[in-house]
Protein backbone atom coordinates (compact mmCIF):
# COMPACT_ATOMS: atom_id res chain seq x y z
CA UNK A 1 0.00 0.00 0.00
CA UNK A 2 2.98 2.34 0.43
CA UNK A 3 3.38 5.21 2.88
CA UNK A 4 1.60 8.48 3.52
CA UNK A 5 2.89 10.77 0.81
CA UNK A 6 4.14 14.22 1.72
CA UNK A 7 4.31 17.38 -0.34
CA UNK A 8 7.09 17.88 -2.88
CA UNK A 9 9.67 20.30 -1.43
CA UNK A 10 9.94 22.12 -4.76
CA UNK A 11 6.18 22.62 -5.11
CA UNK A 12 5.15 26.26 -4.90
CA UNK A 13 2.41 27.11 -2.43
CA UNK A 14 0.48 30.23 -1.42
CA UNK A 15 1.09 30.84 2.26
CA UNK A 16 -1.41 32.85 4.35
CA UNK A 17 -0.99 36.62 4.06
CA UNK A 18 -0.36 37.14 7.78
CA UNK A 19 1.79 35.30 10.34
CA UNK A 20 -1.17 35.61 12.66
CA UNK A 21 -2.98 32.95 10.63
CA UNK A 22 -0.40 30.38 11.74
CA UNK A 23 -1.02 30.99 15.46
CA UNK A 24 -4.27 29.46 16.69
CA UNK A 25 -6.52 31.30 19.11
CA UNK A 26 -5.75 28.67 21.78
CA UNK A 27 -1.96 28.97 21.47
CA UNK A 28 -0.32 29.87 24.84
CA UNK A 29 1.85 32.47 23.09
CA UNK A 30 -1.27 34.67 22.84
CA UNK A 31 -1.39 34.78 26.65
CA UNK A 32 2.18 36.07 26.71
CA UNK A 33 1.35 38.77 24.14
CA UNK A 34 -1.81 39.81 25.98
CA UNK A 35 -0.04 39.92 29.36
CA UNK A 36 2.95 41.98 28.21
CA UNK A 37 0.57 44.25 26.32
CA UNK A 38 -1.25 45.26 29.51
CA UNK A 39 1.90 46.25 31.42
CA UNK A 40 3.31 49.74 31.83
CA UNK A 41 7.02 49.08 31.33
CA UNK A 42 7.99 52.63 32.19
CA UNK A 43 6.28 52.32 35.56
CA UNK A 44 8.02 48.98 36.14
CA UNK A 45 11.40 50.64 35.64
CA UNK A 46 12.57 48.88 32.50
CA UNK A 47 15.33 50.42 30.45
CA UNK A 48 13.72 51.83 27.30
CA UNK A 49 10.38 51.47 29.06
CA UNK A 50 9.42 54.53 27.06
CA UNK A 51 10.67 54.96 23.51
CA UNK A 52 13.37 57.63 23.20
CA UNK A 53 12.60 60.66 21.06
CA UNK A 54 16.09 60.70 19.54
CA UNK A 55 18.85 58.27 18.75
CA UNK A 56 18.78 54.78 17.36
CA UNK A 57 15.53 52.93 18.23
CA UNK A 58 15.88 50.05 20.69
CA UNK A 59 13.92 46.84 21.01
CA UNK A 60 10.51 47.08 22.62
CA UNK A 61 10.80 45.68 26.20
CA UNK A 62 7.37 44.05 25.73
CA UNK A 63 8.79 41.89 22.98
CA UNK A 64 11.97 41.05 24.88
CA UNK A 65 10.06 40.20 28.05
CA UNK A 66 7.66 38.06 26.06
CA UNK A 67 10.59 36.23 24.48
CA UNK A 68 11.99 35.26 27.88
CA UNK A 69 8.60 34.09 29.15
CA UNK A 70 8.14 31.97 26.02
CA UNK A 71 11.63 30.52 26.48
CA UNK A 72 10.99 29.50 30.09
CA UNK A 73 7.66 27.95 29.11
CA UNK A 74 9.34 25.93 26.37
CA UNK A 75 12.57 24.81 28.09
CA UNK A 76 14.75 27.35 26.25
CA UNK A 77 16.41 29.69 28.71
CA UNK A 78 19.72 30.24 26.90
CA UNK A 79 20.03 33.54 25.02
CA UNK A 80 21.74 31.73 22.12
CA UNK A 81 18.86 29.26 21.80
CA UNK A 82 16.34 32.10 21.94
CA UNK A 83 18.25 33.88 19.17
CA UNK A 84 17.87 30.79 16.94
CA UNK A 85 14.15 30.46 17.70
CA UNK A 86 13.57 34.05 16.58
CA UNK A 87 14.40 32.97 13.05
CA UNK A 88 12.78 29.54 12.80
CA UNK A 89 9.91 29.19 15.26
CA UNK A 90 6.58 30.61 14.04
CA UNK A 91 5.34 31.25 17.58
CA UNK A 92 8.42 33.36 18.34
CA UNK A 93 8.34 35.08 14.94
CA UNK A 94 4.72 36.04 15.65
CA UNK A 95 5.50 37.13 19.21
CA UNK A 96 8.59 39.12 18.20
CA UNK A 97 6.89 40.67 15.15
CA UNK A 98 9.61 39.14 12.96
CA UNK A 99 12.40 40.92 14.84
CA UNK A 100 15.62 38.96 15.39
CA UNK A 101 17.79 40.36 18.19
CA UNK A 102 21.20 38.72 18.68
CA UNK A 103 22.03 36.67 21.77
CA UNK A 104 24.01 39.52 23.37
CA UNK A 105 21.03 41.88 23.17
CA UNK A 106 18.78 39.18 24.64
CA UNK A 107 21.20 38.46 27.49
CA UNK A 108 21.74 42.16 28.25
CA UNK A 109 18.00 42.71 28.59
CA UNK A 110 17.88 40.23 31.48
CA UNK A 111 21.06 41.62 33.01
CA UNK A 112 19.91 45.26 32.88
CA UNK A 113 16.32 44.72 34.08
CA UNK A 114 16.62 42.22 36.93
CA UNK A 115 14.49 44.02 39.52
CA UNK A 116 11.92 45.03 36.93
CA UNK A 117 11.56 41.41 35.78
CA UNK A 118 10.71 40.45 39.36
CA UNK A 119 8.02 43.13 39.35
CA UNK A 120 6.50 41.56 36.23
CA UNK A 121 6.01 38.37 38.25
CA UNK A 122 4.29 40.47 40.93
CA UNK A 123 2.01 42.05 38.31
CA UNK A 124 0.88 38.64 37.12
CA UNK A 125 0.18 37.60 40.69
CA UNK A 126 -1.94 40.72 41.22
CA UNK A 127 -3.87 39.97 38.03
CA UNK A 128 -4.47 36.41 39.27
CA UNK A 129 -5.70 37.77 42.59
CA UNK A 130 -8.10 40.04 40.73
CA UNK A 131 -9.43 36.97 38.92
CA UNK A 132 -9.93 35.12 42.23
CA UNK A 133 -7.32 32.45 41.46
CA UNK A 134 -5.65 32.75 44.89
CA UNK A 135 -7.63 31.41 47.87
CA UNK A 136 -5.56 33.57 50.25
CA UNK A 137 -6.46 31.49 53.31
CA UNK A 138 -4.06 28.54 53.38
CA UNK A 139 -0.54 28.40 51.98
CA UNK A 140 2.24 25.85 52.03
CA UNK A 141 5.94 26.55 52.48
CA UNK A 142 8.63 24.27 51.15
CA UNK A 143 12.17 24.38 49.82
CA UNK A 144 14.11 22.47 47.19
CA UNK A 145 17.71 22.38 45.98
CA UNK A 146 18.50 23.72 42.49
CA UNK A 147 21.94 22.89 41.11
CA UNK A 148 24.37 25.79 40.72
CA UNK A 149 26.99 26.39 38.02
CA UNK A 150 29.69 24.85 40.21
CA UNK A 151 30.95 21.27 40.29
CA UNK A 152 31.63 19.40 43.52
CA UNK A 153 35.34 19.30 42.63
CA UNK A 154 35.47 23.10 42.82
CA UNK A 155 33.79 23.31 46.21
CA UNK A 156 35.88 23.09 49.38
CA UNK A 157 35.50 23.10 53.13
CA UNK A 158 38.29 23.20 55.70
CA UNK A 159 38.46 19.43 56.21
CA UNK A 160 38.59 18.76 52.46
CA UNK A 161 41.39 21.27 51.92
CA UNK A 162 43.39 19.86 54.84
CA UNK A 163 43.07 16.34 53.41
CA UNK A 164 44.14 17.50 49.94
CA UNK A 165 47.12 19.46 51.31
CA UNK A 166 48.23 16.52 53.45
CA UNK A 167 47.95 14.15 50.48
CA UNK A 168 49.93 16.50 48.20
CA UNK A 169 52.65 16.94 50.80
CA UNK A 170 53.00 13.16 51.09
CA UNK A 171 53.41 12.98 47.32
CA UNK A 172 56.06 15.73 47.45
CA UNK A 173 58.00 13.73 50.05
CA UNK A 174 57.71 10.62 47.90
CA UNK A 175 59.06 12.40 44.83
CA UNK A 176 61.94 13.89 46.80
CA UNK A 177 62.99 10.38 47.85
CA UNK A 178 62.69 9.15 44.25
CA UNK A 179 64.89 11.99 43.02
CA UNK A 180 67.50 11.19 45.65
CA UNK A 181 67.46 7.47 44.74
CA UNK A 182 67.71 8.23 41.02
CA UNK A 183 70.73 10.45 41.56
CA UNK A 184 72.55 7.59 43.29
CA UNK A 185 71.75 4.97 40.68
CA UNK A 186 73.90 4.44 37.65
CA UNK A 187 71.81 4.55 34.45
CA UNK A 188 72.40 5.27 30.80
CA UNK A 189 70.51 8.55 30.92
CA UNK A 190 69.98 9.50 34.57
CA UNK A 191 69.66 13.24 33.86
CA UNK A 192 66.44 12.71 31.87
CA UNK A 193 64.75 10.75 34.71
CA UNK A 194 65.74 13.32 37.33
CA UNK A 195 64.50 16.16 35.14
CA UNK A 196 61.06 14.55 34.77
CA UNK A 197 60.77 13.98 38.51
CA UNK A 198 61.78 17.56 39.29
CA UNK A 199 59.18 18.86 36.83
CA UNK A 200 56.45 16.76 38.47
CA UNK A 201 57.66 17.90 41.87
CA UNK A 202 57.37 21.57 40.89
CA UNK A 203 53.81 20.97 39.72
CA UNK A 204 52.85 19.36 43.04
CA UNK A 205 54.41 22.18 45.02
CA UNK A 206 52.30 24.65 43.05
CA UNK A 207 49.19 22.64 43.94
CA UNK A 208 50.10 22.66 47.62
CA UNK A 209 50.65 26.43 47.53
CA UNK A 210 47.37 27.00 45.70
CA UNK A 211 45.40 24.86 48.16
CA UNK A 212 47.06 26.56 51.14
CA UNK A 213 45.99 29.90 49.69
CA UNK A 214 42.40 28.62 49.33
CA UNK A 215 42.48 27.47 52.95
CA UNK A 216 43.68 30.91 54.05
CA UNK A 217 40.86 32.61 52.06
CA UNK A 218 38.28 30.27 53.58
CA UNK A 219 39.40 31.01 57.15
CA UNK A 220 39.47 34.76 56.54
CA UNK A 221 35.98 34.75 55.00
CA UNK A 222 34.40 33.16 58.08
CA UNK A 223 32.34 30.89 55.82
CA UNK A 224 32.13 27.12 56.14
CA UNK A 225 32.57 26.50 52.40
CA UNK A 226 34.39 27.96 49.43
CA UNK A 227 33.11 27.60 45.84
CA UNK A 228 35.35 28.71 43.00
CA UNK A 229 32.95 29.02 40.03
CA UNK A 230 29.85 30.40 41.76
CA UNK A 231 31.20 31.86 44.97
CA UNK A 232 27.76 32.07 46.63
CA UNK A 233 26.73 28.46 45.98
CA UNK A 234 27.08 25.79 48.70
CA UNK A 235 27.33 22.00 48.89
CA UNK A 236 23.93 20.78 50.09
CA UNK A 237 22.28 17.47 50.82
CA UNK A 238 19.66 16.52 48.24
CA UNK A 239 16.52 14.40 48.53
CA UNK A 240 18.16 11.36 46.95
CA UNK A 241 20.72 11.20 49.76
CA UNK A 242 23.55 12.69 47.73
CA UNK A 243 25.25 16.07 47.84
CA UNK A 244 25.33 18.72 45.11
CA UNK A 245 26.55 22.31 44.95
CA UNK A 246 23.24 24.13 44.89
CA UNK A 247 21.00 26.96 46.00
CA UNK A 248 18.01 26.45 48.29
CA UNK A 249 14.82 27.83 46.70
CA UNK A 250 12.00 28.59 49.15
CA UNK A 251 8.42 28.93 47.91
CA UNK A 252 5.03 29.92 49.31
CA UNK A 253 2.24 28.11 47.43
CA UNK A 254 -1.43 29.04 47.68
CA UNK A 255 -3.85 26.16 48.32
CA UNK A 256 -6.57 27.17 45.84
CA UNK A 257 -4.84 26.49 42.50
CA UNK A 258 -1.28 25.67 43.59
CA UNK A 259 -0.03 29.04 42.36
CA UNK A 260 3.24 30.38 43.73
CA UNK A 261 2.69 33.49 45.83
CA UNK A 262 6.28 34.26 46.79
CA UNK A 263 9.77 32.78 46.61
CA UNK A 264 13.33 33.39 47.75
CA UNK A 265 16.72 31.95 46.78
CA UNK A 266 19.15 31.28 49.65
CA UNK A 267 22.41 29.40 50.14
CA UNK A 268 21.38 27.94 53.49
CA UNK A 269 21.71 24.17 53.49
CA UNK A 270 18.49 23.49 55.44
CA UNK A 271 15.04 25.00 55.94
CA UNK A 272 15.25 25.66 59.68
CA UNK A 273 14.81 29.34 60.42
CA UNK A 274 12.99 30.03 57.14
CA UNK A 275 9.41 29.51 58.37
CA UNK A 276 8.68 32.99 59.74
CA UNK A 277 10.56 34.75 56.94
CA UNK A 278 8.66 33.00 54.14
CA UNK A 279 5.33 33.05 55.97
CA UNK A 280 5.53 36.83 56.38
CA UNK A 281 6.46 37.30 52.74
CA UNK A 282 3.57 35.07 51.68
CA UNK A 283 1.15 36.98 53.90
CA UNK A 284 2.31 40.28 52.42
CA UNK A 285 2.13 38.95 48.86
CA UNK A 286 -1.42 37.65 49.35
CA UNK A 287 -2.44 40.93 51.04
CA UNK A 288 -4.21 39.35 54.00
CA UNK A 289 -4.25 39.98 57.75
CA UNK A 290 -4.30 36.30 58.74
CA UNK A 291 -2.91 33.22 57.06
CA UNK A 292 -2.57 29.52 57.77
CA UNK A 293 0.70 27.97 56.63
CA UNK A 294 1.65 24.31 56.31
CA UNK A 295 5.27 23.13 56.44
CA UNK A 296 7.24 19.94 57.02
CA UNK A 297 9.29 18.96 60.05
CA UNK A 298 12.44 20.54 58.62
CA UNK A 299 11.05 24.01 59.40
CA UNK A 300 10.51 23.31 63.10
CA UNK A 301 12.01 25.99 65.30
CA UNK A 302 10.31 27.34 68.39
CA UNK A 303 11.37 30.94 67.87
CA UNK A 304 10.10 31.10 64.29
CA UNK A 305 6.79 29.48 65.30
CA UNK A 306 6.39 32.14 67.98
CA UNK A 307 7.27 34.85 65.45
CA UNK A 308 4.58 33.52 63.09
CA UNK A 309 1.88 33.68 65.75
CA UNK A 310 2.85 37.24 66.64
CA UNK A 311 2.47 38.19 62.96
CA UNK A 312 -1.06 36.74 62.68
CA UNK A 313 0.12 33.55 60.98
CA UNK A 314 -1.03 30.13 62.18
CA UNK A 315 1.60 27.45 61.43
CA UNK A 316 0.91 23.74 61.02
CA UNK A 317 3.92 21.42 61.09
CA UNK A 318 4.92 18.21 62.90
CA UNK A 319 7.06 18.45 66.01
CA UNK A 320 10.31 16.41 66.08
CA UNK A 321 10.33 13.09 67.87
CA UNK A 322 11.99 12.97 71.30
CA UNK A 323 15.44 11.42 71.51
CA UNK A 324 14.66 10.04 74.98
CA UNK A 325 12.85 6.99 73.61
CA UNK A 326 15.92 6.03 71.56
CA UNK A 327 17.99 6.20 74.76
CA UNK A 328 15.59 3.82 76.49
CA UNK A 329 14.04 6.32 78.95
CA UNK A 330 10.67 8.06 79.26
CA UNK A 331 10.07 10.96 76.89
CA UNK A 332 9.09 14.36 78.32
CA UNK A 333 5.51 14.00 77.09
CA UNK A 334 5.05 11.14 79.61
CA UNK A 335 5.22 13.82 82.32
CA UNK A 336 2.09 15.92 82.90
CA UNK A 337 2.45 19.67 83.43
CA UNK A 338 0.34 21.68 85.86
CA UNK A 339 0.30 25.24 84.58
CA UNK A 340 -1.23 26.75 87.74
CA UNK A 341 1.30 25.17 90.10
CA UNK A 342 4.14 25.33 87.53
CA UNK A 343 5.37 21.77 88.08
CA UNK A 344 5.56 18.38 86.37
CA UNK A 345 4.28 15.04 87.63
CA UNK A 346 6.20 11.92 86.60
CA UNK A 347 4.59 8.51 85.72
CA UNK A 348 5.28 7.37 89.30
CA UNK A 349 3.44 10.39 90.78
CA UNK A 350 6.48 12.33 91.96
CA UNK A 351 6.46 16.12 91.48
CA UNK A 352 9.26 17.92 89.63
CA UNK A 353 9.40 21.56 90.73
CA UNK A 354 11.05 24.58 89.16
CA UNK A 355 14.69 25.01 90.27
CA UNK A 356 16.53 27.38 87.92
CA UNK A 357 16.84 28.75 84.37
CA UNK A 358 19.43 28.19 81.66
CA UNK A 359 20.05 29.42 78.09
CA UNK A 360 20.79 27.15 75.18
CA UNK A 361 20.64 27.67 71.39
CA UNK A 362 19.15 31.17 71.60
CA UNK A 363 16.37 29.98 73.94
CA UNK A 364 15.72 30.34 77.65
CA UNK A 365 14.63 27.21 79.54
CA UNK A 366 13.18 26.50 82.98
CA UNK A 367 14.64 23.47 84.76
CA UNK A 368 12.48 21.10 86.86
CA UNK A 369 13.80 18.43 89.23
CA UNK A 370 12.65 16.14 92.04
CA UNK A 371 14.36 14.52 95.03
CA UNK A 372 12.26 11.38 94.66
CA UNK A 373 14.46 9.77 91.97
CA UNK A 374 16.80 8.18 94.54
CA UNK A 375 14.13 5.76 95.84
CA UNK A 376 12.00 5.46 92.68
CA UNK A 377 11.55 1.86 91.41
CA UNK A 378 11.23 3.13 87.80
CA UNK A 379 14.43 5.13 87.87
CA UNK A 380 16.17 2.93 85.28
CA UNK A 381 13.31 3.56 82.83
CA UNK A 382 13.26 7.30 83.54
CA UNK A 383 16.87 8.50 83.69
CA UNK A 384 20.48 7.37 83.56
CA UNK A 385 21.75 10.50 85.34
CA UNK A 386 23.19 10.17 88.85
CA UNK A 387 21.50 13.41 89.89
CA UNK A 388 18.04 12.21 88.83
CA UNK A 389 15.62 13.17 86.08
CA UNK A 390 15.67 16.74 84.78
CA UNK A 391 12.89 18.31 82.65
CA UNK A 392 13.84 21.27 80.49
CA UNK A 393 10.87 23.51 79.55
CA UNK A 394 11.13 26.42 77.11
CA UNK A 395 9.75 29.61 78.65
CA UNK A 396 7.41 29.93 75.62
CA UNK A 397 6.45 26.25 75.60
CA UNK A 398 2.79 27.28 75.27
CA UNK A 399 3.55 28.07 71.61
CA UNK A 400 4.59 24.45 71.00
CA UNK A 401 1.65 23.12 73.03
CA UNK A 402 -0.78 25.05 70.82
CA UNK A 403 0.95 23.69 67.74
CA UNK A 404 0.61 20.10 68.98
CA UNK A 405 -3.07 20.65 69.70
CA UNK A 406 -3.66 22.03 66.18
CA UNK A 407 -1.92 19.04 64.63
CA UNK A 408 -4.09 16.65 66.63
CA UNK A 409 -7.22 18.46 65.46
CA UNK A 410 -6.07 18.42 61.79
CA UNK A 411 -4.25 15.12 61.23
CA UNK A 412 -4.63 15.37 57.42
CA UNK A 413 -2.81 18.72 57.18
CA UNK A 414 0.54 17.13 56.22
CA UNK A 415 -1.05 15.12 53.43
CA UNK A 416 -2.59 18.32 52.12
CA UNK A 417 0.76 20.09 52.41
CA UNK A 418 2.48 17.47 50.30
CA UNK A 419 -0.02 17.90 47.46
CA UNK A 420 0.34 21.68 47.57
CA UNK A 421 4.04 22.36 48.05
CA UNK A 422 5.57 19.61 45.94
CA UNK A 423 3.41 20.27 42.86
CA UNK A 424 5.32 23.41 41.72
CA UNK A 425 8.74 21.86 42.33
CA UNK A 426 7.78 18.70 40.46
CA UNK A 427 6.47 20.70 37.50
CA UNK A 428 9.45 23.05 37.38
CA UNK A 429 12.08 20.33 37.69
CA UNK A 430 10.47 17.62 35.57
CA UNK A 431 7.97 19.07 33.12
CA UNK A 432 9.85 22.34 32.59
CA UNK A 433 13.37 20.87 33.05
CA UNK A 434 14.54 23.82 35.16
CA UNK A 435 16.04 22.11 38.18
CA UNK A 436 19.36 23.86 37.61
CA UNK A 437 20.55 27.43 37.14
CA UNK A 438 22.37 28.91 34.16
CA UNK A 439 23.57 32.04 35.95
CA UNK A 440 25.93 32.67 38.88
CA UNK A 441 25.40 34.47 42.18
CA UNK A 442 22.27 34.80 44.31
CA UNK A 443 21.28 38.09 42.69
CA UNK A 444 21.36 36.68 39.16
CA UNK A 445 19.82 33.30 39.96
CA UNK A 446 17.00 35.16 41.74
CA UNK A 447 16.23 36.92 38.44
CA UNK A 448 16.34 33.57 36.67
CA UNK A 449 13.97 32.08 39.25
CA UNK A 450 11.60 35.05 38.78
CA UNK A 451 11.18 34.03 35.14
CA UNK A 452 10.74 30.38 36.10
CA UNK A 453 8.08 31.21 38.71
CA UNK A 454 6.29 33.51 36.26
CA UNK A 455 6.34 30.81 33.56
CA UNK A 456 5.03 28.20 36.03
CA UNK A 457 2.19 30.45 37.18
CA UNK A 458 1.22 31.23 33.56
CA UNK A 459 1.32 27.52 32.72
CA UNK A 460 -0.85 26.74 35.73
CA UNK A 461 -3.40 29.47 34.99
CA UNK A 462 -3.68 28.29 31.37
CA UNK A 463 -4.58 24.82 32.62
CA UNK A 464 -7.21 26.32 34.96
CA UNK A 465 -8.85 28.96 32.73
CA UNK A 466 -7.72 28.24 29.18
CA UNK A 467 -5.98 30.56 26.73
CA UNK A 468 -9.00 32.30 25.23
CA UNK A 469 -10.51 33.16 28.61
CA UNK A 470 -7.22 34.61 29.85
CA UNK A 471 -6.68 36.69 26.70
CA UNK A 472 -10.22 38.03 26.87
CA UNK A 473 -9.77 39.07 30.50
CA UNK A 474 -6.36 40.67 29.92
CA UNK A 475 -7.54 42.63 26.89
CA UNK A 476 -10.44 43.87 28.98
CA UNK A 477 -7.94 45.09 31.58
CA UNK A 478 -5.83 46.76 28.90
CA UNK A 479 -8.83 48.43 27.24
CA UNK A 480 -9.38 50.60 30.31
CA UNK A 481 -6.15 52.40 29.33
CA UNK A 482 -7.23 53.07 25.75
CA UNK A 483 -8.28 56.70 26.26
CA UNK A 484 -4.87 57.65 27.65
CA UNK A 485 -3.04 55.75 24.93
CA UNK A 486 -5.02 57.32 22.11
CA UNK A 487 -4.42 60.74 23.67
CA UNK A 488 -0.71 60.01 23.37
CA UNK A 489 -1.27 58.97 19.77
CA UNK A 490 -3.01 62.26 18.94
CA UNK A 491 -0.22 64.28 20.55
CA UNK A 492 2.35 62.30 18.59
CA UNK A 493 0.49 62.83 15.32
CA UNK A 494 0.46 66.56 16.06
CA UNK A 495 4.27 66.45 16.51
CA UNK A 496 4.67 64.77 13.13
CA UNK A 497 2.39 67.29 11.40
CA UNK A 498 4.37 70.17 12.89
CA UNK A 499 7.56 68.63 11.49
CA UNK A 500 5.94 68.31 8.05
CA UNK A 501 4.71 71.92 8.22
CA UNK A 502 8.23 73.14 9.05
CA UNK A 503 9.69 71.27 6.08
CA UNK A 504 6.98 72.58 3.74
CA UNK A 505 7.72 76.18 4.73
CA UNK A 506 11.46 75.68 4.64
CA UNK A 507 11.80 76.10 8.42
CA UNK A 508 13.50 72.71 8.70
CA UNK A 509 15.92 70.78 6.53
CA UNK A 510 14.38 68.64 3.81
CA UNK A 511 16.94 65.90 4.58
CA UNK A 512 15.17 64.93 7.82
CA UNK A 513 12.04 63.82 5.95
CA UNK A 514 13.06 60.11 5.72
CA UNK A 515 13.38 60.04 9.52
CA UNK A 516 9.68 60.79 9.95
CA UNK A 517 8.71 57.19 9.25
CA UNK A 518 10.52 55.95 12.38
CA UNK A 519 9.97 59.18 14.29
CA UNK A 520 6.23 58.64 14.21
CA UNK A 521 6.52 55.30 15.96
CA UNK A 522 8.90 56.62 18.61
CA UNK A 523 6.53 59.44 19.49
CA UNK A 524 3.33 57.46 19.32
CA UNK A 525 4.49 54.47 21.35
CA UNK A 526 2.19 52.44 19.11
CA UNK A 527 3.11 49.17 20.81
CA UNK A 528 0.90 50.03 23.79
CA UNK A 529 -2.26 50.64 21.77
CA UNK A 530 -5.06 48.11 22.29
CA UNK A 531 -8.74 48.35 21.47
CA UNK A 532 -11.73 47.49 23.59
CA UNK A 533 -13.34 45.34 20.90
CA UNK A 534 -10.21 43.20 20.55
CA UNK A 535 -9.16 44.58 17.15
CA UNK A 536 -5.82 43.17 16.06
CA UNK A 537 -3.32 45.91 16.89
CA UNK A 538 -1.01 44.80 14.05
CA UNK A 539 -3.67 46.02 11.61
CA UNK A 540 -3.90 49.29 13.52
CA UNK A 541 -0.14 49.73 13.22
CA UNK A 542 -0.30 48.99 9.51
CA UNK A 543 -2.93 51.70 9.12
CA UNK A 544 -0.82 54.20 11.07
CA UNK A 545 2.19 53.38 8.94
CA UNK A 546 0.17 53.92 5.76
CA UNK A 547 -0.98 57.29 7.08
CA UNK A 548 2.60 58.32 7.87
CA UNK A 549 3.87 57.31 4.44
CA UNK A 550 0.98 59.21 2.83
CA UNK A 551 1.83 62.38 4.76
CA UNK A 552 5.53 62.05 3.91
CA UNK A 553 4.66 61.48 0.24
CA UNK A 554 2.44 64.54 0.19
CA UNK A 555 5.12 66.77 1.62
CA UNK A 556 7.65 65.43 -0.90
CA UNK A 557 5.27 66.39 -3.72
CA UNK A 558 4.53 69.81 -2.22
CA UNK A 559 8.22 70.49 -1.65
CA UNK A 560 9.13 69.45 -5.19
CA UNK A 561 6.41 71.74 -6.63
CA UNK A 562 7.58 74.60 -4.41
CA UNK A 563 11.22 74.17 -5.53
CA UNK A 564 10.19 73.99 -9.20
CA UNK A 565 8.18 77.21 -8.86
CA UNK A 566 11.13 78.97 -7.22
CA UNK A 567 13.48 77.82 -10.00
CA UNK A 568 11.12 79.10 -12.75
CA UNK A 569 10.80 82.47 -10.97
CA UNK A 570 14.60 82.85 -10.93
CA UNK A 571 14.84 81.99 -14.65
CA UNK A 572 12.16 84.55 -15.53
CA UNK A 573 14.05 87.23 -13.66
Amino acid sequence: MGYIKGRDRDQQVLFPKAIDDYVSESNPVRVIEAFTGMLDFKELGFERGEAAATGRPGYDPRLMMGLYIWGHLNQMRSSRKLEKECGRNLEVIWLMEDLRPDFKTIADFRKDNGQSIRQVMVKFRLWCMGEGLYGREIASIDGSKFEAVNSRDRNYNEDKLNRIIEHERERVEKYLKEIEETDQEEKDDPEKSVEELEKALATMKERVARNEELLRQLKESGESQLSLTDKESRLMKTNNGGHEVSFNVQMVVDAENKLIAEYEVTNEGNDRGQLANMAKKGKEALQVDKLKVLADRGYYDGNTIKECEEAGITPYLPTPASSAEAKGVYAADRFSYDEKRDLYTCPEGKELTFRTKEKMRKKEYKIYRTDGCLTCPLRAQCTKSKSGRKIRRWVDQAVVDRLKKRMQEHPDSMKKRKGMAEHPFGTIKRAMNQGYFLMKGIKKVTIEMSLTVLAYNIKRVISVLGVEEIVKSMRGTASSKDLTLFSRLIRSLRTILISIYEIAHRKAQYSILPLLKEDFYRHAGFHTVSTADGTDKSRLKAGLKTLTLFLCGQIRIKTAIFCKQQTEMIKDK
